[in-house]
């Protein structure tokens, strides 16, 4: 059992925010989601911030660090805590009823052992979207930054994998993963009034998601809730739909889209450190190229 604790990590201010109507739009995926990590650090290195960043999952949860300011904090996490069991296990099904450890994940880590740094996030003025799917309405729910304190609550919610984690209780609703309805939510985006969008993925270029097709698990796990399974269902559609839109977008000049160049070495549970921190690395040099085409888009507005 791994106890690492490291200093809080100080906050590096931004120095440019980029113009109003620029979304940073961040897809999930649960241990792929430390690929945008590494793009944030880039972004962290520019010192660019965007006033409207939304997501769900992992890459909303990534992007806390982000907003705070603490460079390589998640790359911490990612060297010392990832691979241990307290953190993604089938013992914390056992235990917790969850293959992560949400309290671990969500508390222990970011409250003791790499410590978040919540008030440099608090003072940064954006509008700052979680998701995740209710499950009697079979529909994403959109929490704001004020939702956000040192629980974590919606993260855990917005994080928990269908048919491997327990429905989180939040708010008078029920929860499960938000990209189950919202995998990569530039719809919303859209409708929220933004014409730019910077869109972090963790599928590479030509990924197509396949029907889910075991319907009998999802009665079995899920028989109270028949919009969720709906959803369930439907959520191949909803991914390559959204896919679809950035890519339509990048072409009209309306989006930068920053994504792995090749397949994935991990899984959404993997815990391989070193195939870990250089996907993390890989983000990180993907998203420094990327930071030049979105200022030579929109830098000068």
């Amino acid at each position: 059992m791994n106890n690492y604790t490291h200093p809080k990590i100080e906050s590096t201010p931004y120095t440019k925010m980029l113009p109003k109507g620029t979304a940073l739009v961040l897809e999930g995926g649960g241990i792929r989601g430390f690929y945008s990590a590494g793009v944030f650090e880039a972004f962290m290195d520019s010192g660019i911030m965007f006033s409207y960043i939304i997501g769900v999952s992992a890459g909303i949860s990534n992007a806390l660090a982000y907003v705070s300011g603490q460079r390589m904090r998640n790359r911490q996490v990612v060297e010392h805590y990832v691979a241990d069991k307290r953190y993604v296990s089938k013992r914390n099904i056992i235990k917790h009823g969850s293959l992560f450890g949400y309290d671990f994940v969500f508390n222990e880590v970011p409250q003791v052992h790499v410590p978040w740094d919540i008030d440099a996030f608090d003072d940064v003025d954006i509008q700052f979207l979680t998701g995740a799917t209710d499950c009697k309405t079979g529909e994403t729910v959109w929490f704001d930054k004020t939702h956000i304190n040192r629980d974590l609550a919606v993260c855990k919610a917005s994080c928990a994998l269908p048919l491997a984690s327990k429905i989180f209780k939040y708010d008078g609703c029920k929860l499960l993963d938000g990209g189950i309805v919202s995998p990569i939510p530039i719809e919303k985006s859209i409708a929220d009034g933004n014409d730019f969008h910077v869109v972090v993925l963790t599928r590479n270029a030509g990924y197509i998601k396949e029907p889910f097709t075991h319907k009998g698990i999802l009665k079995l796990m899920y028989g109270r809730y028949p919009k969720l399974r709906e959803a369930m269902l439907s959520r191949h559609e909803a991914y390559n739909r959204q896919m679809a839109l950035c890519e339509q977008l990048e072409r009209d000049g309306k989006a930068v889209i920053i994504r792995p160049l090749e397949p994935l070495k991990v899984s959404r549970t993997g815990q391989d450190i070193p195939k870990l921190l250089d996907l993390y690395d890989e983000g990180h040099i993907e998203g420094k190229a990327a930071v030049e085409r979105i200022m030579g888009l929109i830098g000068n507005e």
